[in-house]
């Protein structure tokens, strides 16, 4: 017994094992929790990513025509900006709209083959530049003279 107690000082105080594991499980579950949460924001869920859609100019009819395009494009979420006041036809598989997209059946999708015609010839260059709705983002810029 006196043995045990040369190695004691006079003011030395523990924590007991219970607390101690109980603070271990505590820093452990903080440290799991937070790399749960930085590892689901970098994987999420899939978003919606801007489509890919190639087009041509030809300056000789006046079209700028679709080349390839991904699938399930819809015309309808596909906005023309382009000079202000200048006329502009699209034309798809199933017809003609003029300026208003939203006129399209609504499930009309982009497809090669379509293409925005510009009448007149008035001798301007006319800069248009497709812009997707869904992610606001641009999907192509051309420059064609009307």
């Amino acid at each position: 017994m006196k043995a045990n107690r040369k190695f004691r000082e006079a003011d030395e105080r523990a924590v007991s094992a219970v607390i101690g594991v109980i603070l271990m499980v505590a820093i452990t579950v903080a440290i799991a929790a937070t790399v749960y949460v930085y590892v689901s924001g970098m994987i999420g869920g899939t978003k919606n990513q801007t489509p890919n859609v190639a087009c041509t100019v030809d300056s000789q009819t006046n079209k700028i025509m679709v080349a390839t395009a991904d699938n399930n494009i819809l015309w309808k979420n596909v906005v023309v900006i382009n000079n202000p006041g200048q006329a502009y036809q699209i034309w798809y598989g199933g017809g003609v709209t003029s300026n208003n997209v939203t006129a399209m059946p609504a499930t009309q999708t982009v497809m090669a083959g379509d293409y925005i015609y510009y009448p007149g010839t008035s001798s301007i260059n006319t800069v248009v530049t497709l812009r997707y709705i869904p992610t606001n983002s641009l999907l192509g810029t051309w420059t064609i003279n009307v």
